[in-house]
């Protein structure tokens, strides 16, 4: 795997409805484009919010960048809206190698 790949596994303890979602992100100056069923971080390289369809599944998150120094810079900007607002949440970031690069969270156990 590309060393530099990086991607992001996350989770919210509960997600708010779509278009919620949508503000808290752009309260806090993040562009988003709302799809069908997800939310999409623009200016993030690939980071969504997906699977809002209510029957497809369980809403996601889906995140990677070409460096994982960008998706620590994207993962803290984002973890940073949700948890202005008190969303619950963790985000952890992994390298091309799967190590764990970063964690963010708002109100979840810390890893350590």
């Amino acid at each position: 795997m590309n060393e530099e790949f990086a991607t992001l596994s996350g989770q919210l303890s509960s997600w708010p409805p779509k278009e919620e979602l949508a503000r808290v992100l752009t309260s806090a100056g993040l562009r988003v484009h709302i799809g069908r069923y997800s939310v999409r971080v623009e200016g993030c390289e690939r980071s969504s919010f997906e699977q809002y369809g209510g029957d497809i599944s369980q809403p996601c998150i889906v995140a990677d960048a070409e460096t994982t120094e960008k998706m620590i810079t994207d993962s803290r900007l984002v973890s940073n809206a949700l948890a202005a607002v008190g969303i619950r949440h963790r985000f952890e970031v992994y390298d091309g190698n799967d190590n764990l690069a970063a964690y963010f969270h708002h109100d979840w156990p810390d890893r350590r």
